[in-house]
């Protein structure tokens, strides 16, 4: 019936059945008839059952792009006119850990189930696997549901050296700074203010972050930065490109990004648009003579390792030498440097 087969439930009953139709046939029917009748009809009611049943219609809620290392939760739900229990798997890649089986009521309430990013890129989850089951767990018909989703992992960031974290916050820095203007008032800290903004006196009275308004600020600066990598070095690129990108958005540069994926221009606090891009980034070469900051891992060499990012800024070369780790959200929930972040960025831990 249209892929419907016995559970081991179901065949144990057909051989209960089975073992009663030929103890009738030797000793007589008495009332072993009354088993074997019960047993068609269930048999037959379960069949029928899963023959109508409609393919059930998976909805599937990726989690929020992170970084590797990071567990986000993934719901998996089900449209059906009739609602039946059914096991459900749903297929991981294998850039994602995570147990996502479940006995569910499809109809009913969704699955969901946690998954840890291992790898940076953009990975599919899906199709899910549904065994529909009858109400008496008799017989079972398999279902390969239609739709996936992408989960996006971003590249990991780093806070740069000291060293790397002042050349570029001073290419972030406008020439003229008399040409913000006049002190006008303050305000409340958005995601998208540069960190150069905050008043940090009274931002420490007030217990949270204020920043300075002027009157007529001039345009904000634009850093130019292009990143190529060796092949099998893209996710070295992605990392050291993204961090360099982050201490130049937190400083209120505007940012135009060069890679082998595309160019890309950041305005300051656009930071999920630049690991976004980096996520999706593979290896190649891109012209970075003209850029402000250049990002390069090419193969081994002999003076240096392999996987080892350099960078040249305003035309000076000098290693990338990552230290602790950055949350790509920044380190607050909300997005506000933490006290850590604002007395040091960019400090080796």
């Amino acid at each position: 019936m249209r892929g419907v087969r016995p559970t081991r439930r179901g065949l144990a009953v057909v051989a209960v059945a089975a073992v009663a139709v030929v103890m009738s046939t030797t000793y007589g029917p008495r009332s072993l008839d009354a088993v074997v009748l019960s047993a068609a009809v269930a048999l037959v009611a379960a069949g029928v059952q899963l023959a109508v049943l409609d393919p059930p219609v998976a909805r599937r809620t990726a989690p929020t792009p992170d970084d590797p290392g990071s567990t986000g939760t993934v719901s998996l739900s089900f449209a059906t006119d009739t609602p039946v229990t059914a096991t459900v798997r749903d297929r991981l890649p294998r850039h994602l850990d995570g147990d996502a089986r479940g006995t569910v009521l499809v109809g009913g309430d969704p699955l969901t189930y946690d998954v840890t990013y291992r790898e940076r890129g953009v990975h599919e989850l899906g199709p899910a696997v549904v065994h529909a089951r009858d109400v008496l767990g008799l017989a079972r018909r398999t279902f390969v549901t239609e739709g996936r989703e992408s989960v996006l992992v971003y590249p990991r960031v780093f806070h740069p050296s000291a060293a790397v974290s002042e050349r570029l916050r001073a290419l972030s820095t406008p020439a003229d700074a008399a040409a913000r203007g006049a002190f006008d008032h303050l305000r409340e800290y958005t995601r998208s203010d540069s960190l150069r903004d905050v008043h940090w006196k009274t931002s420490a009275k007030r217990d949270a972050l204020v920043v300075q308004e002027f009157v007529d600020d001039g345009d904000e600066p634009t850093v130019t930065v292009a990143a190529s990598a060796a092949p099998g070095r893209a996710d070295r690129m992605a990392e050291a490109a993204a961090s360099v990108g982050c201490v130049l958005l937190d400083a209120g540069a505007t940012v135009t990004l060069t890679t082998p994926g595309g160019r890309v221009t950041l305005a300051p606090g656009e930071t999920d648009r630049l690991l976004a891009h980096l996520a999706r980034v593979g290896a190649g070469h891109v012209a970075d003579r003209d850029a402000d900051v250049a990002v390069r891992v090419d193969g081994e060499e002999a003076d240096r390792p392999p996987d080892r990012a350099t960078l040249r800024i305003d035309g000076e070369r000098v290693a990338f030498d990552p230290g602790r780790r950055r949350s790509v959200g920044g380190d607050a929930a909300d997005g506000t440097p933490t006290t850590a972040d604002r007395s040091a960025p960019g400090v080796v831990a």
